[in-house]
């Protein structure tokens, strides 16, 4: 293996200087793969077993329909766009090829989390190959030790755990993103067309995309070279990536406001933004929080580890590595890397922080009610993904400051154990949560029935999460029917948040077709308002109100343990004979326009791959 440094090295005259050394990057990027799918695996365990994994946010079927919900024209807001019609597409690929389907969004996950890896190696060995130590005798490993904790803490900490707990499985692209961009647009050979590709795999969803726009704009403001040229294709791509999402909001209406992943809601004030807000763990206060990676809005998202007194523990320790780290920082001050990461790293603490005070929510309560898609900046706490470069390097140049008292193995095993030990219990509380599920038979007969037919649904128990034995251990997950059956599923989006009450949802039809049911109204009530259909998830527990009074007056189709669907109207094995009233579905052009913008977000994505990596064999 070949190693090269940057200064004078240890002779017969006596020590002077050394650099610990830089590892050939084909090597290197080898080695922090392999550290990357380790942790992985030890985080992931859970998603080898056979199944769908269904988790909170994280609800993954045998079928994903390319229906309006998928496309962002229902109700809703467009939360998972592109994410629902990609995961859509790549079923259908592993069905033409005969391939299982259960492992795909796992698979994802995965490599996420190992591009996360590798690109904090990156990230360290751009700013830690012009920093010198003494006393480093070992040339051949000493550069992947030194590495070797910054790469493991870009993984496992608590923003990466906290938002798996919480099924914001497609979020990690977005956090991949922010962590290579410093490293392609900040360093000294800019690469635009890996940046462009990071910023396309990014805008898998919404929020995704908003972090890598922002790693991209700070990144390329630090750096040297071709700003205008770079600027011009790089506000190109994020253009066209953003445009499956914008084009569903401003066609289908369905909240603009609440653009945004798990938590984002058209409906605005001062309760909504509250209960989304960062989260003060255990005896470390919002800031603390932040600072340590951590901070979560659901407290039912956080490892046990998080709600002791060790998260106090994990933060002193967090800051002692920061203050090793400090002295080198200074010095590399005036790189580019370094002045695109750790200044955003300040300002990110500062701001979600603040957005935590009773000033604060009221601010960014009235940005969300005044801009469209504002509802984007809600959790705010996702956005201390922006920190995760800063303290990846600041994990590498501790490493780098104690090698020469520790030597490089030294260095390298108590600071990952530090790092390890922000989240300790990570691995134990993902292998409980991350259980996959297997959907019972009836699910494939109700969509048989359902799938393509006139006329919406409502679902039983009322609102927009399960709690069923049959799946997760009867932790709470989204409801599953949106998507799998090829039908308008009538969700109003209303989310209960401990302390902060219910945060309504956008889906006001819904609500109201949810409500009549509750009371028990004549099914008449329900026809009026466009529904047909309505299942019951009868092992879920949660409110059904007075719903037999309605439900006796119905036709039942389909009946099992687990699901019973019941038709309103009709003679029982017949379909009505005229269609219910109901706002007509997307119309073709809307769904034509916003399939076009989904071909274009792949197809950019993929040619910037293609160029990428062809530009990286290219000789120089």
């Amino acid at each position: 293996m070949s190693a090269t440094g940057t200064g004078p090295r240890h002779g017969p005259a006596g020590p002077g200087p050394v650099p610990v050394p830089v590892p050939d990057s084909r090597v290197a990027v080898a080695v922090d793969a392999a550290v990357g799918v380790v942790i992985t695996a030890l985080l992931l365990a859970g998603l080898a077993r056979p199944g769908f994994p269904l988790l909170r946010d994280w609800v993954a079927t045998p079928t994903p329909p390319l229906s309006d919900a998928a496309l962002g024209l229902g109700e809703s807001a467009a939360r998972a766009v592109p994410q629902d019609v990609a995961v859509a597409w790549a079923t259908r690929a592993l069905e033409g090829i005969g391939l299982p389907l259960w492992p795909l969004t796992g698979l994802l996950t995965a490599a996420f989390c190992v591009w996360i890896a590798v690109a904090a190696g990156a990230l360290v060995r751009q700013v830690v190959r012009g920093v010198t130590s003494a006393g480093v005798d070992t040339p051949g490993w000493s550069g992947h030790l030194v590495r070797l904790p910054a790469v493991v803490v870009a993984v496992w900490n608590p923003l990466v755990v906290e938002r798996l707990l919480q099924g914001h499985w497609s979020l990690l692209a977005g956090v991949a993103a922010v962590v290579t961009l410093p490293v392609l647009l900040a360093g000294p050979r800019p690469r635009l067309a890996a940046a462009c590709a990071a910023v396309a795999v990014a805008g898998l969803t919404p929020i995704g995309w908003v972090l890598a726009v922002v790693a991209a704009a700070v990144s390329l403001a630090c750096g040297a070279r071709r700003r205008a040229r770079s600027a011009a294709v790089l506000a190109a791509v994020a253009a066209v990536t953003a445009l499956p999402w914008v084009l569903a909001t401003v066609l289908g209406g369905g909240g603009a406001g609440g653009v945004g992943e798990g938590g984002g809601f058209a409906v605005g004030g001062t309760p909504g933004v509250a209960a989304f807000a960062a989260r003060a763990e255990t005896g470390i206060g919002t800031l603390g929080s932040v600072v340590a990676l951590g901070g979560i809005w659901n407290s039912a998202a956080v490892p046990p580890s998080r709600t002791s007194w060790w998260a106090a523990a994990a933060l002193v320790l967090l800051l002692a590595v920061w203050a090793v780290a400090a002295p080198g920082i200074w010095r590399a001050r005036r790189d580019p890397t370094v002045r695109a990461t750790v200044p955003l790293a300040l300002v990110t603490w500062l701001l979600v922080a603040l957005s935590a005070t009773a000033p604060g929510i009221a601010a960014l309560a009235a940005v969300v009610d005044a801009i469209p898609a504002a509802g984007l900046l809600r959790d705010t706490q996702k956005f201390v993904a922006l920190a995760l470069p800063a303290t990846v390097l600041a994990w590498g140049l501790a490493a780098r400051a104690l090698a020469p008292r520790l030597r490089p193995v030294g260095a390298a095993v108590l600071l990952t154990a530090v790092a390890v030990a922000a989240v300790p219990d990570a691995p134990r509380v993902l292998w409980d949560s991350l259980h996959p599920v297997t959907y019972g038979e009836g699910w494939a007969r109700v969509a048989e029935i359902v799938d393509g037919r006139p006329g919406d649904m409502l679902v039983l128990p009322a609102g927009s999460f399960r709690s069923t034995p049959l799946w997760a251990g009867g932790a709470a997950v989204l409801d599953p029917a949106p998507r799998m059956l090829d039908t308008r599923v009538l969700v109003p989006g209303d989310l209960v948040v401990g302390g902060a009450g219910t945060v309504t949802g956008e889906g006001d039809r819904a609500r109201e077709a949810t409500e009549a049911l509750l009371r028990g109204d004549h099914p008449r009530t329900l026809t009026a308002l466009g529904v047909r259909w309505v299942l019951d998830e009868r092992t879920s527990a949660g409110p059904r109100g007075e719903s037999d009074r309605t439900l006796s007056a119905t036709t039942t189709r389909f009946a099992d343990p687990e699901l019973v669907l019941y038709e309103l109207g009709g003679t029982d094995g017949q379909e009505l004979a005229v269609p219910p009233p109901a706002p007509p579905p997307a119309s073709q052009s809307s769904r034509a326009a916003v399939l076009a913008a989904h071909v274009a977000w792949l197809v950019t994505g993929l040619a910037a791959m293609i160029l990428a990596a062809v530009g990286r064999r290219s000789p120089r």
